[in-house]
């Protein structure tokens, strides 16, 4: 997303990531994953067309009306605001089964369709630009940022092993949110298989600011939060015959706080100081589920931030 800024891009692991983490409850997480479509056979998809709904985490919005932003002043800026959506091909989407006639994936959409809700003002003169001189004045939207993740391959053991975490933009880290996911799973199948760690420990410049062990970051993470950290999903795999075959497990991630939890309908308006990482370097002591080659970590840093508008455009204050 760009607004004179310069422009910023999520993974679409992060984007189910914060989707499902700016749920206000546990209810709206799953409806809202559950909309995200679920997995279609060669019958189902020849049967008719099915649709997918993906949220977008922008900076100014969460996918509820509990303790919503106001909307973003759009009338302050004299260039566009942009968004841009990458989509995968469309055929990486499918798995031809093992067992089954070759077949062709499909390569493309019947539709797609990009929607943003707009609020309208009853009267234009109450737009800030009307009244203020922005030239010479600045206002202040307070937005949380989210740094496009890192994926670190691990090492094949299931003894703790260490990870030191780079990457750190100026500014104050509220939290890292991270997950294991394995390579074998494929991007086609189980891309959202999620693995929870035995133990996590963080540490930065000698101090602990989180250690979980025996898995107790779920506990933790719940009641610093308001929902489970994870989600009900579907494992599938191939079968004899080329039919694949569905196990129910949970799928869960892992924040590491820098900052104190508050969690209310004031909490998109009130200032929680985070943690400046100013040697640029935390470090992590991590034991994966068991020992496998193809554990992959995927971290991703929370900051504070302001949108700061002035002048016709719009750029991040950390």
């Amino acid at each position: 997303m760009g607004m004179g800024s310069s422009q910023y891009f999520l993974s679409g692991q992060q984007v189910l990531q914060e989707a499902l983490r700016k749920s206000p409850n546990g209810t709206s997480r799953d409806d809202l994953l559950a909309l995200g479509g679920s997995a279609l056979t060669n019958t189902q998809l020849l049967a008719g067309p099915s649709s997918a709904y993906v949220w977008l985490p922008l900076p100014h919005c969460i996918p509820t009306a509990e303790g919503k932003l106001p909307p973003i002043p759009s009338d302050l800026l004299t260039q566009q605001i942009q968004v841009t959506v990458e989509l995968n091909p469309i055929a990486s989407l499918f798995k031809v089964l093992s067992g089954t006639p070759a077949g062709t994936p499909p390569t493309a959409l019947s539709a797609a369709n990009f929607q943003v809700q707009q609020v309208m003002l009853n009267n234009a003169g109450d737009a800030l630009a009307r009244r203020v001189d922005m030239a010479e004045n600045a206002y202040s939207f307070p937005a949380e940022f989210v740094q496009q993740e890192q994926t670190i391959a691990l090492a094949n053991t299931a003894n703790p092993q260490s990870v030191v975490l780079t990457g750190f933009r100026s500014g104050e880290v509220k939290s890292i949110q991270c997950w294991l996911t394995r390579t074998s799973d494929g991007t086609a199948g189980n891309p959202w298989n999620w693995y929870l760690p035995t133990t996590v420990e963080m540490t930065y410049a000698g101090d602990i600011y989180a250690r979980f062990d025996a898995q107790s970051s779920t506990l933790w993470n719940l009641i610093n939060g308001d929902k489970y950290p994870g989600f009900q999903s579907i494992a599938l795999s191939d079968a004899t015959g080329g039919v694949a075959t569905g196990t129910s497990q949970v799928s869960t991630y892992v924040e590491l706080p820098f900052a104190q939890p508050f969690v209310n309908e004031d909490e998109h308006n009130t200032l929680v100081h985070g943690k400046p990482i100013t040697n640029g370097i935390v470090n992590l002591l991590l034991q994966t589920p068991d020992a496998q080659a193809d554990y992959i970590l995927h971290v991703s840093y929370i900051y504070n931030t302001t949108l700061l508008m002035s002048q016709g455009t719009c750029d991040y204050i950390f």
